[in-house]
């Protein structure tokens, strides 16, 4: 009998032992996120006063911007940075956080209501990951309207095709300060064109036919609309 009660508690505590390992360790699981406490930012300068735009965040420094132009891709530290805009005798300090595992695109722009004599700030973005399903082989290209000139030229906003018309990716009526979602469109080369809303059967585009080359599987592009009526631009911005 007392053989007998040894032997039911040695197996009672190895089922204990055997519990308590699975339960700590699992050296087959793929799933965990790593932690990455950065955020990628691309600057970009859309704002004409004639003169370049330094950007630094707290105390350092990341470059001087012209007028159309834009950074290369940065890391910064995540959380609450301090940003310094500074053209001409001008300098715009604004405390910006900033999300960790993020990618953002930081837009200066002029603001319309003070006559374009003053700039402002537009943040946006998303994160690192490529998470839409079925785009092997296909890149996401969204739009931007950034032309102050929308507010009293184009108040109906802009339209926006992507690609051939078989493809059947557009948007219609984006207003000022707004973008589209993410379109997904095959890699490789494509084009885009940009109407002042419900002006493109028989209407003279705004930006014609303009050719997209070399969009990488898997990347992300944003098409930006900027300046105003008398020199309306456009811009493509590899986001990731």
């Amino acid at each position: 009998m007392k053989h007998t009660a040894k032997i039911g508690l040695t197996g009672i505590l190895l089922v204990g032992l055997v519990v308590s390992i699975s339960g700590c360790l699992n050296v087959n699981q793929t799933d965990v996120p790593p932690t990455d406490f950065r955020s990628n930012v691309v600057f970009v300068d859309l704002a004409n006063t004639g003169t370049g735009m330094a950007v630094s965040y707290d105390s350092t420094s990341v470059g001087t911007l012209i007028y159309g132009g834009h950074s290369s891709l940065v890391s910064i530290p995540s959380g609450s940075r301090l940003m310094h805009f500074n053209y001409g005798t001008t300098s715009d300090n604004l405390r910006r956080g900033f999300a960790s595992s993020t990618q953002y695109t930081y837009f200066s722009v002029f603001e319309p209501a003070n006559g374009d004599a003053q700039r402002f700030y537009l943040l946006a973005g998303q994160g690192y990951t490529f998470s839409v399903v079925g785009v092997k082989d296909s890149a996401l290209v969204r739009f931007f309207n950034l032309s102050s000139d929308t507010v009293s030229d184009f108040s109906g906003g802009m339209d926006f095709i992507l690609g051939a018309a078989s493809l059947g990716l557009s948007a219609s009526s984006i207003a000022f300060w707004h973008g589209t979602a993410y379109m997904q469109i095959p890699a490789g080369n494509s084009s885009f064109e940009v109407f002042a809303t419900n002006t493109h059967s028989g209407g003279a585009p705004l930006i014609s036919s303009t050719p997209i080359t070399g969009l990488q599987s898997e990347g992300r592009y944003a098409v930006v609309v900027y300046g105003n009526h008398s020199s309306i631009k456009s811009l493509v911005l590899q986001e990731h």
